[in-house]
C-alpha cells in the first residue's frame, strides 16, 4: 500500500501533504453528515 503513493507523488513531502489533505477532507465530510443529520432530526 505504501508503494502505491510513490507512483503518484514526486516527493515524500508531496505524499505527506496529500495524506493530510485527505484527513482534513474526511473530517469535513464527517462534520457535514453530523450537521445534516442533526438538522433533519430537529425538523
Amino acid at each position: 500500500m505504501k508503494d502505491d503513493y510513490k507512483e503518484f507523488y514526486e516527493s515524500e513531502e508531496a505524499n505527506l501533504d496529500s495524506k493530510s489533505d485527505a484527513k482534513v477532507i474526511l473530517f469535513l465530510i464527517i462534520v457535514a453528515v453530523i450537521a445534516a443529520t442533526y438538522w433533519v432530526a430537529v425538523q
